[in-house]
């Protein structure tokens, strides 16, 4: 009676076992080792193998796992036959590196790959033994020719696709860099003011100016009229690529992502302490440019002024350069100042000339400009990258 009460209990138990199948995720435990093989209770009435070839390929071994060690393994095969379920921790880890990489891609977090090695089109990586790949496009922000620089590195990333079939992963760490550098320009777009004055280094020179990165991946525009109080004909000639500047914020637009930088909001502004006054006779004036209706003369160090081709002489000229070249040393005096404005009318007329130019004898025939306008116009800066 006892022994049918046995075999019952026995029954009862092995139904109440969750059914197992090829490829299934369990937990079990280790009852015991030997040698090079560990026998676990996986909630079964035949018992769990796991032998030594079934650990990870990094030197793993069953010294690692006494008995009593919970251990999560995939079933590769149940072996009615012999009355054992073989089992694989290798596979197991595996799989939780996919489900991994689900959630990963699924909520869009960053994860770190290692770099094997660049081959023709991108970068074969790693995650945790998976292979995946970064096509050459997503690499950087801007194309990259020689991607053996590479090779060997961890990168940040975001998944684009994990493809179980493939037993692969496409990533791009492209757009997490866009992504970082978003919101850092938010950030800094949230903290910085006008008047705030910042170190930065001029990373690109354009006809309209320069951009200053004022901090990791966030630059701002220093538009060739915000760079001195003079009219400056090319950024290049104040500011190279790599130069260290301090420099103003003099305007942060939230809506388009922007913020003006200013050289000039660093220096007195001559325009506000004038230390002209009209009739002032001014010797040792610069002949800074030519154009059709006149010429822009340096007067001081941050002022320039223009001078009429009426004003010039008394005679009637075609041409500025019928007497005056660029670089030519003048004595003018102040016609009229308009603060407003920023606008300073200076006459040669009835002037000694101290700097040795004659104004009865034409000057070297040089090409006029034609833009008769005084102040550089502001360009709209194209969409940084």
């Amino acid at each position: 009676m006892e022994e049918m009460q046995s075999f019952a209990e026995m029954f009862e138990e092995s139904s109440r076992m969750t059914p197992i199948h090829n490829g299934q995720l369990v937990e079990g435990t280790i009852l015991e080792v030997t040698g090079d093989t560990a026998v676990l209770d996986i909630g079964s009435y035949l018992d769990g193998i796991l032998s030594q070839d079934q650990l990870l390929a990094d030197g793993e071994t069953m010294d690692q796992y006494p008995v009593g060690t919970k251990l999560t393994v995939v079933i590769k095969k149940v072996d009615t036959k012999n009355s054992q379920v073989i089992l694989s921790k290798k596979d197991a880890d595996r799989v939780k590196v996919w489900n991994e990489l689900d959630t990963i891609k699924e909520e869009q977090t960053p994860v770190t790959v290692k770099v094997a090695n660049a081959v023709k089109g991108g970068l074969r990586v790693r995650y945790q033994g998976i292979q995946g790949f970064i096509p050459a496009s997503q690499v950087d922000t801007k194309y990259t020719e020689d991607l053996t620089q590479f090779a060997g590195q961890e990168l940040d990333v975001l998944l684009l696709e994990v493809n179980h079939e493939r037993h692969e992963f496409t990533a791009t760490r492209r757009d997490l860099l866009r992504k970082q550098k978003a919101e850092a320009k938010a950030q800094v777009l949230g903290t910085v003011q006008v008047g705030d004055r910042l170190e930065g280094r001029v990373i690109r020179i354009e006809n309209y100016g320069a951009f200053v990165e004022i901090a990791v991946g966030v630059s701002g525009l220093l538009h060739v009229s915000d760079m001195s109080w003079s009219r400056i004909k090319h950024p290049g000639n104040v500011v190279k690529v790599g130069d260290q500047v301090t420099v103003a914020v003099n305007s942060v637009d939230l809506e388009k992502g922007r913020i003006g930088l200013s050289l000039k909001d660093l220096t007195e502004n001559p325009w506000e302490n004038m230390p002209f006054e009209v009739n002032d006779i001014l010797d040792g004036c610069t002949v800074n440019r030519i154009i059709t209706s006149g010429a822009f003369v340096q007067i001081s160090e941050h002022l320039e002024g223009f001078l009429p081709i009426s004003q010039i002489v008394e005679r009637r000229l075609k041409t500025v350069s019928e007497v005056l070249k660029e670089g030519d040393l003048i004595s003018a005096r102040i016609l009229s100042i308009d603060k407003e404005q920023q606008r300073i009318s200076i006459s040669m007329k009835g002037v000694e000339q101290t700097g040795g130019v004659d104004l009865s004898a034409p000057a070297e025939e040089a090409p006029a400009e034609e833009a008769p306008a005084q102040e550089v116009p502001a360009e709209e800066a194209p969409a940084e990258e």
